[in-house]
């Protein structure tokens, strides 16, 4: 938290004038008041240490909030419930070669463009963990089709195949157990 500027001290056996001693009074007001709109707080202030069970209420939090940080924690709840228009953006990752899935594609969608057949590889959990319930949508933008090929070690159930069926066609890779997918959609054997 920000410190408070006092703009008089005083020193043992001087006198104190009356409108410095108020002076230092009303420096404390604002900066208490400013406290309590919000204001005067550093960075890294608040944490989950010092905010007190039930002490942030709907009535407190601003009607608009941006986020600093993408990552906010981990939930620790079952659900959460919602109301009113949620906007939510799935990023993209483009290729126009083969491609080896990254944990930053997570929950994102991988564009492949490529005019030739391409693979599409699937990584061992022990050297990309992404966590189960993960969906990573495939989509195929260009003519050459994507074939989805599991590394050693890596289960991937699908029907009828593992290939993308064709040009704008896409299909959802969902990690099931530790190296257990499954693959559905437009897909082709």
């Amino acid at each position: 938290m920000a410190t408070v500027t006092i703009p008089y001290s005083f020193s043992n056996g001087d006198p104190i004038v009356a409108a410095e001693h108020n002076a230092n009074w009303q420096a404390i007001e604002v900066f208490v008041n400013a406290l309590s709109a919000g204001d005067n707080f550093d960075t890294g202030a608040i944490d989950t240490v010092t905010i007190a069970n039930g002490a942030i209420t709907t009535a407190k939090v601003a009607s608009s909030i941006t986020l600093t940080t993408p990552n906010i924690g981990a939930a620790t709840g079952s659900s959460l419930s919602l109301t009113g228009n949620i906007v939510f953006h799935t990023g993209t990752t483009t290729a126009a070669t083969s491609y080896t899935l990254a944990l930053t594609d997570d929950s994102k969608i991988v564009e492949i463009n490529s005019a030739t057949a391409v693979n599409l590889t699937v990584p061992l959990n022990s050297s990309v963990p992404f966590p189960i319930g993960t969906a990573i949508t495939i989509l195929q933008t260009g003519a050459g089709q994507i074939t989805v090929v599991p590394v050693s070690g890596v289960v991937i159930n699908s029907t009828p195949g593992l290939k993308i069926r064709a040009q704008w066609a896409a299909a959802s890779l969902i990690k099931r157990n530790t190296d257990t997918w499954v693959l559905v959609g437009d897909l082709a054997v």
